[in-house]
């Protein structure tokens, strides 16, 4: 991500002409597109490459300019495969699954809200607080039926399920993996819905115009555009950061969160009351960030794991 790759910039041209004509709301046709575009299975295909990484965020990204469900469930199918490729807990799961953090505040154990959109035969279920993770088929899994109707991430087809059968416990070196690539992966998508709310906000500045002017001349309207961009430029910088060494993704996890909301509450505020209507795109975009900061762990789970990461456990145990 930091430095420029022709053989990416191709890829993602053609990745965004796959995407551009297609109907966000339609994941039948997001899907299409993206198994079109070769980006399905990009996880395994760019394994050796030494920037395997690099391509996988920035596929995350783009897609998430287009389709903020269709990242999320794309982020949780890279992880997966990236994480299973070093496994031989089953080598037939390594490449129709996805991943997903539990939610720590559900009454049965190992419960977690799965993207379902491509279809996985197998979930890895990843728990924050005990660093554990495991492999389940998708038939060990009992909860809601598919289709649920939701308010966020709809075209990612996410269902809540909980464990109902033996599972496999993965290695610990594969967990770490897969937790890291989750948290990356998430983030990526994150930046690419706030880049999306900045720039359809920047844009509809520039062209609504009110007392003979567009908004976007107005003072009070510039200063939050800018304060929209600085936050979308740190999360950048922190995500091409922790791709290219060892820092901690807890903390750019909970920060990207933040940024996609905040910036959407933003673009919705330069928008004004059209920015409540569904003709325009923000108020969506404002509920796909909620959804996929709360799919990404929770922000108090995330926040939680930080502090305990640099401050130690509460109660002064370390």
């Amino acid at each position: 991500m930091t430095g420029r790759n022709a053989e990416l910039d191709d890829f993602l041209d053609v990745l965004t002409k796959r995407l551009v004509s297609v109907e966000w709301s339609d994941a039948h046709a997001i899907r299409a597109a993206l198994a079109a575009a070769d980006v399905l299975d990009l996880a395994q295909e760019a394994a050796e490459l030494d920037d395997a990484v690099d391509w996988l965020v920035a596929a995350v990204r783009t897609t998430a300019h287009f389709s903020p469900a269709a990242a999320f469930a794309l982020a949780g199918r890279f992880a997966a495969q990236r994480g299973l490729a070093a496994s031989d807990a089953d080598g037939r799961d390594a490449r129709d699954v996805t991943s997903a953090v539990i939610n720590p505040a559900a009454h049965d154990p190992w419960t977690a809200t799965v993207p379902t959109l491509f279809a996985p035969g197998a979930v890895v279920l990843l728990d924050r607080f005990t660093g554990r993770a495991v492999l389940a088929r998708r038939d060990a899994l009992v909860g809601e039926p598919e289709g649920t109707r939701r308010s966020g991430l709809r075209e990612a087809a996410l269902r809540t399920v909980r464990l109902d059968d033996t599972v496999v416990t993965l290695p610990d070196d594969v967990t770490r993996r897969t937790a890291r690539d989750w948290d990356l992966f998430t983030s990526a998508a994150a930046l690419g819905l706030a880049e999306t709310a900045l720039h359809t906000a920047e844009t509809y500045a520039g062209e609504r115009r009110q007392f003979g002017s567009a908004i976007g001349t107005f003072a009070g309207l510039r200063a939050i555009l800018a304060e929209m961009r600085i936050r979308v430029r740190t999360v950048h910088a922190m995500l091409e950061g922790a791709v290219a060494s060892d820092l901690d993704t807890a903390e750019l996890l909970a920060q990207a969160g933040r940024t996609a909301v905040d910036v959407c509450l933003d673009a919705i505020q330069v928008h004004g009351g059209y920015g409540y209507i569904d003709e325009y795109p923000v108020a969506g975009l404002l509920r796909d960030a909620i959804s996929l900061r709360a799919r990404g762990g929770g922000r108090r789970t995330v926040l939680a794991q930080v502090a305990s990461r640099r401050l130690g456990k509460p109660g002064g145990d370390t």
